[in-house]
Protein backbone atom coordinates (compact mmCIF):
# COMPACT_ATOMS: atom_id res chain seq x y z
CA UNK A 1 0.00 0.00 0.00
CA UNK A 2 1.45 3.37 -1.27
CA UNK A 3 0.66 6.63 1.18
CA UNK A 4 -0.46 8.15 -1.37
CA UNK A 5 -3.25 5.25 -1.60
CA UNK A 6 -4.23 6.06 2.12
CA UNK A 7 -7.17 7.81 3.71
CA UNK A 8 -5.94 11.63 4.86
CA UNK A 9 -3.88 11.47 8.28
CA UNK A 10 -3.07 7.78 7.62
CA UNK A 11 0.66 6.28 7.55
CA UNK A 12 2.41 3.34 6.49
CA UNK A 13 5.84 3.11 9.06
CA UNK A 14 8.82 1.93 7.49
CA UNK A 15 11.92 0.64 8.94
CA UNK A 16 12.78 3.40 11.05
CA UNK A 17 9.60 3.69 12.69
CA UNK A 18 8.67 0.55 13.09
CA UNK A 19 7.58 -2.52 11.87
CA UNK A 20 7.27 -3.04 8.81
CA UNK A 21 3.50 -3.54 7.58
CA UNK A 22 2.00 -1.48 10.51
CA UNK A 23 -0.52 1.01 9.41
CA UNK A 24 -1.15 4.03 11.53
CA UNK A 25 -4.70 5.90 10.21
CA UNK A 26 -7.41 8.49 12.29
CA UNK A 27 -9.51 6.52 14.08
CA UNK A 28 -13.60 5.80 12.99
CA UNK A 29 -16.89 4.97 13.94
CA UNK A 30 -16.63 1.79 12.91
CA UNK A 31 -13.56 1.35 15.15
CA UNK A 32 -15.63 1.69 18.65
CA UNK A 33 -15.54 -2.29 18.96
CA UNK A 34 -12.13 -2.58 18.10
CA UNK A 35 -10.61 -0.29 20.58
CA UNK A 36 -12.81 -0.83 23.62
CA UNK A 37 -10.45 -4.35 24.75
CA UNK A 38 -7.51 -1.98 24.70
CA UNK A 39 -8.80 0.64 26.45
CA UNK A 40 -10.38 -1.87 29.02
CA UNK A 41 -6.99 -3.55 28.64
CA UNK A 42 -5.25 -0.30 29.43
CA UNK A 43 -7.44 0.07 32.48
CA UNK A 44 -7.61 -2.68 34.58
CA UNK A 45 -10.04 -1.33 36.60
CA UNK A 46 -12.84 -1.82 35.02
CA UNK A 47 -13.40 1.53 32.48
CA UNK A 48 -17.32 1.80 31.70
CA UNK A 49 -18.34 0.87 28.05
CA UNK A 50 -21.07 3.61 28.61
CA UNK A 51 -18.77 6.11 29.41
CA UNK A 52 -16.51 4.69 26.20
CA UNK A 53 -19.52 5.36 24.09
CA UNK A 54 -20.23 8.61 24.88
CA UNK A 55 -16.52 9.90 24.58
CA UNK A 56 -16.00 8.06 20.98
CA UNK A 57 -17.56 10.28 18.62
CA UNK A 58 -17.12 13.54 20.11
CA UNK A 59 -13.16 12.19 20.13
CA UNK A 60 -13.55 11.00 16.41
CA UNK A 61 -14.67 14.92 15.43
CA UNK A 62 -12.94 17.21 17.67
CA UNK A 63 -10.13 19.52 16.01
CA UNK A 64 -7.65 19.70 19.09
CA UNK A 65 -7.34 15.94 19.22
CA UNK A 66 -5.17 13.40 17.33
CA UNK A 67 -7.18 9.58 17.82
CA UNK A 68 -5.53 6.93 15.72
CA UNK A 69 -5.34 3.62 15.53
CA UNK A 70 -2.53 0.65 14.40
CA UNK A 71 -3.36 -1.67 12.30
CA UNK A 72 -1.71 -5.01 10.90
CA UNK A 73 -2.41 -7.10 7.92
CA UNK A 74 -4.65 -9.73 8.99
CA UNK A 75 -4.66 -8.82 12.54
CA UNK A 76 -7.05 -5.75 12.55
CA UNK A 77 -6.96 -2.78 14.80
CA UNK A 78 -4.00 -3.35 17.48
CA UNK A 79 -3.38 -0.42 19.28
CA UNK A 80 -4.48 3.31 19.40
CA UNK A 81 -3.47 6.12 20.66
CA UNK A 82 -5.08 9.58 22.06
CA UNK A 83 -3.94 13.12 22.46
CA UNK A 84 -4.77 16.47 22.31
CA UNK A 85 -3.77 19.94 21.70
CA UNK A 86 -3.87 22.92 24.45
CA UNK A 87 -2.32 25.93 24.77
CA UNK A 88 -0.08 27.11 27.66
CA UNK A 89 2.11 29.55 29.10
CA UNK A 90 4.96 27.74 30.30
CA UNK A 91 5.90 25.96 27.25
CA UNK A 92 6.03 28.87 25.24
CA UNK A 93 2.77 27.77 23.01
CA UNK A 94 0.63 25.12 22.08
CA UNK A 95 1.10 21.56 23.97
CA UNK A 96 0.69 17.80 22.60
CA UNK A 97 -0.40 15.66 25.65
CA UNK A 98 -0.75 12.34 24.73
CA UNK A 99 -3.51 10.90 26.52
CA UNK A 100 -3.49 7.30 25.83
CA UNK A 101 -1.18 5.14 23.77
CA UNK A 102 -2.78 1.35 24.08
CA UNK A 103 -1.15 -1.87 21.82
CA UNK A 104 -2.86 -5.45 22.40
CA UNK A 105 -0.45 -7.38 24.67
CA UNK A 106 -0.03 -10.10 21.88
CA UNK A 107 1.27 -7.35 20.10
CA UNK A 108 4.10 -5.26 22.35
CA UNK A 109 7.50 -4.54 21.99
CA UNK A 110 7.28 -4.93 17.92
CA UNK A 111 7.45 -1.19 17.27
CA UNK A 112 3.34 -0.67 17.24
CA UNK A 113 3.81 1.80 20.24
CA UNK A 114 6.15 3.47 18.37
CA UNK A 115 4.29 3.88 15.64
CA UNK A 116 1.51 5.06 17.25
CA UNK A 117 3.34 8.36 19.69
CA UNK A 118 5.55 9.09 15.80
CA UNK A 119 1.53 9.51 14.15
CA UNK A 120 0.88 11.87 17.20
CA UNK A 121 4.26 13.66 17.17
CA UNK A 122 4.00 14.43 13.62
CA UNK A 123 0.31 15.20 14.09
CA UNK A 124 1.68 18.15 17.06
CA UNK A 125 4.49 19.47 14.32
CA UNK A 126 2.16 20.03 11.91
CA UNK A 127 -0.30 21.45 14.27
CA UNK A 128 2.20 23.95 15.53
CA UNK A 129 2.76 22.30 19.16
CA UNK A 130 6.24 23.44 21.05
CA UNK A 131 6.40 20.59 23.45
CA UNK A 132 4.85 17.38 23.75
CA UNK A 133 4.09 15.45 26.95
CA UNK A 134 3.20 11.96 27.75
CA UNK A 135 0.37 11.67 30.41
CA UNK A 136 0.88 8.68 32.42
CA UNK A 137 3.47 7.30 34.64
CA UNK A 138 2.12 3.64 33.98
CA UNK A 139 4.84 3.38 31.18
CA UNK A 140 8.02 5.19 32.32
CA UNK A 141 10.41 2.75 30.10
CA UNK A 142 8.24 3.27 27.21
CA UNK A 143 8.10 6.98 27.49
CA UNK A 144 11.89 7.58 28.31
CA UNK A 145 12.86 4.78 25.66
CA UNK A 146 11.70 7.40 23.10
CA UNK A 147 13.07 10.84 24.46
CA UNK A 148 10.44 11.66 27.20
CA UNK A 149 11.90 12.83 30.29
CA UNK A 150 10.01 13.10 33.71
CA UNK A 151 9.39 16.50 34.68
CA UNK A 152 6.13 16.61 36.36
CA UNK A 153 3.44 14.55 38.08
CA UNK A 154 0.03 14.23 37.50
CA UNK A 155 -2.33 14.00 40.46
CA UNK A 156 -6.49 12.64 39.94
CA UNK A 157 -9.19 12.85 41.45
CA UNK A 158 -12.52 11.19 40.22
CA UNK A 159 -15.35 14.32 40.18
CA UNK A 160 -18.19 12.20 40.24
CA UNK A 161 -17.50 10.39 43.59
CA UNK A 162 -16.27 13.81 44.94
CA UNK A 163 -13.35 11.85 46.88
CA UNK A 164 -9.61 11.94 46.47
CA UNK A 165 -7.88 9.36 43.88
CA UNK A 166 -6.75 6.41 45.19
CA UNK A 167 -4.99 5.27 42.49
CA UNK A 168 -1.50 4.44 43.54
CA UNK A 169 0.09 4.49 40.37
CA UNK A 170 -1.46 7.73 39.62
CA UNK A 171 0.11 9.05 42.54
CA UNK A 172 3.49 7.97 41.85
CA UNK A 173 2.98 5.07 44.29
CA UNK A 174 1.51 7.13 47.30
CA UNK A 175 -2.11 6.23 48.14
CA UNK A 176 -3.99 10.16 48.59
CA UNK A 177 -3.92 9.55 52.66
CA UNK A 178 0.41 9.30 52.23
CA UNK A 179 0.57 12.35 50.01
CA UNK A 180 0.31 14.54 53.12
CA UNK A 181 -0.96 17.41 51.21
CA UNK A 182 -3.77 19.34 51.45
CA UNK A 183 -4.04 21.98 48.83
CA UNK A 184 -1.94 24.52 47.29
CA UNK A 185 -0.32 26.89 49.21
CA UNK A 186 -1.72 30.49 48.01
CA UNK A 187 -0.42 33.71 49.28
CA UNK A 188 -1.58 37.05 48.03
CA UNK A 189 0.55 39.56 46.61
CA UNK A 190 0.18 43.04 46.81
CA UNK A 191 -2.86 44.99 45.61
Amino acid sequence: MSESSLPPGSSVTGPDRGRAGVLVRRATVTDRDAVWPLVAELRPDAPERRAFDRSFGPLLGALDTWFAVAELPGEGVVGYVLANRHLSFAADGDVCRVEEVAVASAHRRRGVGRALLSSAEDWAVEAGAARAAIATAVCEEFSTAHGYARTAGFFTKPLTSGGPATDTATLGGLSSDDAGWDGPDVTAGPT
